[in-house]
């Protein structure tokens, strides 16, 4: 069999606060990324150079020529026409009624898709993410403001109006509720975004209540971002943690709202905020829809976080750049996976991959990339070493399926609860075992796959 022709496809994510482009090939294998600020207060033409200067820039890396795209996807913030390529009404910068994709398919002369960037985030999730091979997914998306999708049978569902599944906009407070950016009163948005969050600090704060948030942001609480809302949660400050908790509450009681309505397989929380104070918010979405009182017939309906993270809508707009051109990764024909190499214990305990032999521990991600531990988290052979959730999330980039952790010939690694948490919140299989036991179940592996194997040669 001859080598595949690499198709490559760009996705382009443009937020209020930053444009993030990724190139990647037909399997979801990332190749280059870049971003830079949103110029939301300047004129379309500037959000559109900036556009224009990132497509550049990764082209340039990858020395690509524009006719080697197969296509681009495009996701934008708000309502967006898709048959017409035109932004009808976007928030937080100056894109309404322009015509982004026929100015796109003019400079680059290649195939532009274009879609609501949380209906996307959810078809990454569905397509390499928490939500893959589910039949049904809801994503909800927690920063700035609320955002949502639905994915059915891998297509979107994008409404008689192409304004499904604003979930942020669902009425939750009939009474005393404040004026959401869409014009309603006492929409989700208000009450769970990090923008509620940062309104209910700052108004506590006004009355007279303290937070640590004020030490941590130097007395500057006009922007209260999502890390500085993880940061004073770590350090239990009372005011953040009721008002996160509440959010949380909020959140949890909005997922059985989804859960009621359209009854989704999966439901994918992601997000800035969520994503920064998971272990915060989790738990208390968890035990809400645990204790759901109306069941089902069959198990479903289960609540994970984001397996994608910032890719998610990067990678969902791929995904839709590869509809739009026929090559649908929804497709079984079309669903492919990257060529991981072939491992080989050798003798002695080191380990061959792709003709070169290591003697030290090995981590291979998911786009079948080789990856070197930090030293930090590398213990001499024979010691017992915990592998940290931090270091997961490294290694389970690109949306692997199943982990394969070779534990060495005496369990010497091992996950710590909260790496085993991680796993289990993103719907990835942990497959342990020693590692000459986790090396042929790696080669044998038909799924996406990312591993970390305990090399004692």
């Amino acid at each position: 069999m001859g080598k595949r022709k690499t198709r490559w496809y760009l996705g382009i994510d443009i937020g209020g606060t930053k444009i993030l482009a990724a190139l990647a090939d037909e399997t979801g294998a990332v190749a280059g990324r870049v971003r830079t600020a949103t110029p939301r207060t300047e004129p379309a033409g500037e959000v559109l150079a900036a556009v224009a200067g990132l497509i550049d820039r990764l082209l340039a890396q990858r020395r690509l020529r524009p006719q080697a795209l197969t296509a681009v996807g495009l996701a934008v913030p708000g309502v967006v026409d898709p048959e017409r390529g035109r932004v009808v009404i976007t928030p937080n910068m100056n894109l309404s009624g322009v015509e982004i994709v026929p100015w796109l398919e003019g400079r680059y002369h290649v195939p532009v898709a274009l879609g609501n960037d949380c209906n996307l985030g959810t078809l990454g999730e569905a397509w390499l993410g928490a939500a893959r091979r589910a039949r049904s997914a809801f994503g909800m998306f927690v920063g700035t403001g609320i955002g949502g999708g639905f994915v059915r049978k891998g297509k979107l569902w994008r409404g008689a109006r192409e304004a499904a599944s604003e979930i942020g906009h669902i009425v939750m407070q009939l009474e005393g509720g404040l004026r959401c950016g869409c014009g309603n009163m006492g929409c989700l948005e208000t009450l769970a975004s990090r923008s509620a969050v940062e309104n209910q600090i700052r108004a506590a704060v006004a009355a007279g209540r303290s937070t640590l948030l004020s030490e941590i942001l130097q007395g500057d609480l006009q922007i209260i971002r999502s890390r500085a809302i993880r940061q004073a949660l770590d350090a239990q400050d009372p005011l953040t943690c009721e008002v996160v908790r509440r959010a949380a509450e909020i959140l949890g009681r909005a997922c059985l709202t989804i859960r009621h309505l359209l009854d989704p397989e999966r439901i994918v929380l992601g997000g800035g905020l969520v994503e920064a104070c998971s272990d915060f918010i989790m738990p208390v979405v968890e035990e809400i829809v645990s204790g759901d009182q109306l069941p089902g017939a069959r198990p479903g309906g289960q609540v994970l976080l984001s397996a994608l993270g910032d890719d998610a809508v990067v990678l969902g707009a791929v995904a839709l750049a590869r509809m739009a051109v026929g090559r649908s990764p929804f497709r079984k024909k079309y669903d492919l996976t990257p060529a991981y190499p072939k491992l080989v214990l050798q003798k002695d305990g080191s380990l061959t991959v792709g003709g070169k032999t290591h003697r030290n521990d090995v981590a291979l991600t998911a786009d079948a990339n080789l990856q070197k531990r930090q030293k930090k988290h590398v213990q001499a052979p024979g010691l017992p070493c915990l592998v940290t959730a931090d270091e997961l999330q490294d290694l389970c980039s690109g949306g692997p399926e199943v982990f394969f952790l070779g534990t060495g010939s005496n369990d010497e690694l091992r996950l710590s609860s909260e790496a085993e948490l991680f796993l289990r919140r993103r719907g990835i299989t942990l497959c342990a075992l020693p590692t000459p036991q986790a090396v042929t179940a790696y080669n044998r592996s038909k799924q996406r796959r990312a591993a970390l194997l305990r090399i004692s040669g």
